[in-house]
């Protein structure tokens, strides 16, 4: 079992296919990670519906790894989904698949991670508010479904160059905050904070209520400590103000997964002790 040597339970984010058993560097990844320290991961899956979620859970267990959120970014890319839709045909369908998400997710005992699932960008103040009250409207429909799985929608924060909608905390938080009891959650992520804050550090204080997982990403994108954000200062703020919430390192790669991890790890495990 992977031991758990840090602060905070640590996650990475990781495409997998149905094929995955079979795959022996899918089997490297995983004993990497729990070398490494991780507990968790957050997958995304093209395509959720071919996966029997019990036996995934069975596969990560011998690793000693959970999967911890449902991740449904390549799914919501690759079908053109978007909650924040003006094409109500559009909407409707991203609506039912998350609902889809959803009951996957509760078979993990996982959260279900709402990013690009949000939707893109917008030119203009009236298209950005128009976003705005679709994905309301989403939100409202998928909501009950979420809290009757006890599967949490995490409704990540994502920079204005990436989506019409959510982008500060602030932003999310509004439009969480009517679901929260049923357990919706916000979700910072540092990389769409360092674009979108004026200062992270007080908005991750102001919206502690409402978040218990944070995603780690370096300004560049690259993995936490391949580029130029100071996380020693976001992980001595967690452990000094109580956070009991878990960390998932997202990003790209800067040369392959392995290197990039021992890299980062390298410069995080001091910090996460």
């Amino acid at each position: 079992m992977s031991e758990n040597r840090f602060n905070f339970p640590l996650a990475l984010q990781l495409l997998l296919t149905s094929d995955y058993p079979e795959q022996e560097e899918t089997r490297r990844r995983f004993a990497l990670l729990a070398e490494l320290g991780f507990s968790g991961v957050e997958i995304n899956f093209p395509a959720p519906e071919e996966i029997d979620p019990e036996k995934l859970a069975e596969f990560l267990a011998g690793f000693g790894l959970r999967c911890s959120m449902f991740a449904t970014g390549f799914t919501a890319k690759s079908e053109k989904l978007s909650l924040s839709s003006a094409d109500e045909h559009v909407r409707l369908r991203s609506v039912e698949r998350c609902l889809d998400f959803i009951d996957f997710a509760a078979r993990l005992d996982a959260g279900v991670i709402v990013g690009f699932l949000k939707g893109g960008p917008a030119p203009s103040a009236t298209e950005r508010e128009t976003a705005r009250l679709c994905f309301a409207d989403s939100l409202a429909r998928i909501a009950p479904r979420a809290a009757e799985r006890e599967a949490p929608l995490l409704i990540e924060a994502t920079n204005r160059y990436e989506s019409a909608v959510a982008n500060s905390l602030e932003e999310t938080a509004a439009l969480v905050k009517p679901y929260a009891a049923g357990g919706m959650r916000i979700l910072p992520d540092t990389f769409h904070m360092n674009i979108e804050e004026a200062d992270p550090l007080a908005a991750l204080e102001r919206f502690a209520p409402l978040y218990d997982s944070l995603h780690i990403s370096d300004n560049n994108r690259f993995f936490p400590g391949l580029g130029a954000i100071d996380f020693s200062r976001y992980l001595d703020w967690l452990k000094n103000s109580g956070y009991r919430g878990g960390l998932a390192i997202e990003g790209n790669l800067k040369q392959d997964l392995e290197s990039d991890l021992r890299a980062s790890l390298s410069y995080l495990a001091p910090l996460l002790r």
